[in-house]
């Protein structure tokens, strides 16, 4: 049986196109209820869990503070659509290779993706300290004293180039580590009976929390067991977790209805849409008529890629 049509469920085909409708506007505006780092990663990931790729995810608050969440997450999602597609062209870490029926369409659609990155680029954004400095300090715990809040700090230190460098690199690390993220399902679905993908959705979350808890004990034993922690932030993290894991299974569910090789582009594609859409209006982090028309450009290269890379296989 060919691994597409093994995929597939009773569910109709128009489903999965809602349902990635569904999971794009969820991944493109989870990280809008943000704050502190490492404290606001365990919250969202708890609330993960309670729905149902961690290293990534430690990254976020840096990259929103250096660059924004619009281009963060625009960089982030290009590198996830490439190293997604690799994985399952070549068949990487076990999967078998998804050779695509017709080459020279996946290719350029692959080299229109590594073009839109380029755009994403020079597009220059304006963060501000508001958009994710929203605790009050005078209002925190006894926990905080001045040295933490001089390193919460650090980024708002950085001049203009360094949070561009910075940023970017984290960007790029977190999408290709979210490019992986969901490998391992999609390795647990091949080699078991059941290729509904939600049936593997609870341990991959569970993976998710055990990891975030990992990263915030070495985070506290760093801080000499003094974290810096808001209680703001709860809610908020909350939110944005529950939000991430909607979108997650809105994804499976639609790679269900469809097959990976049309849901993973779209779903790479909407968020970085949403996103941009939320730091150019409520967050003005994107301004200028040349930036406007750079992200509009990378934009409908983007969406040029998706859509040859989902019809080429």
């Amino acid at each position: 049986m060919d691994a597409l049509e093994a995929n597939s469920t009773s569910l109709p085909a128009y489903s999965g196109f809602l349902f990635l409708i569904g999971s794009s506007v969820f991944y493109g505006s989870n990280y809008l209820p943000t704050g502190d780092g490492m404290f606001f990663q365990l919250i969202l990931c708890i609330a993960i869990w309670t729905v149902g790729f961690v290293t990534g995810n430690v990254n976020t608050v840096p990259i929103i503070r250096t660059i924004g969440i619009g281009l963060g997450l625009i960089i982030w999602c290009s590198l996830e659509l490439i190293i997604g597609w690799a994985t399952a062209r070549f068949g990487f870490f076990g999967l078998d290779a998804n050779v695509p029926s017709s080459l020279s369409m996946n290719y350029i659609g692959i080299v229109l993706a590594l073009i839109s990155f380029i755009f994403y680029i020079f597009v220059k954004s304006e963060t501000s300290k508001n958009q994710v400095d929203s605790v009050d300090l005078t209002n925190s715990t006894q926990v905080l004293k001045d040295s933490d809040v001089r390193q919460s700090d650090f980024f708002g230190r950085l001049n203009s180039v360094k949070k561009r460098i910075v940023g970017i690199s984290l960007a790029a690390i977190s999408g290709i580590l979210y490019g992986q993220s969901n490998t391992p399902v999609l390795y647990t679905a091949q080699i078991h009976e059941s290729k509904n993908y939600l049936d593997y959705v609870l341990s991959y979350y569970t993976g998710i929390l055990l990891a975030s808890l990992g990263y915030f004990v070495i985070y506290s034993a760093l801080k000499k067991n003094k974290p810096i922690v808001y209680p703001q932030v709860i809610l908020p993290g909350l939110l944005s977790g529950w939000m991430w894991g909607v979108a997650n299974v809105c994804y499976f569910l639609a790679t269900n209805a469809l097959n990976q090789a049309i849901s993973f582009p779209i779903s790479t594609c909407g968020p970085p849409i949403v996103a941009s859409f939320c730091g150019i209006v409520l967050y003005k982090e994107i301004k200028g008529k040349r930036n406007l028309i750079i992200l509009g450009a990378g934009f409908s290269v983007a969406i040029a890629a998706s859509i040859l890379i989902g019809l080429s296989t």
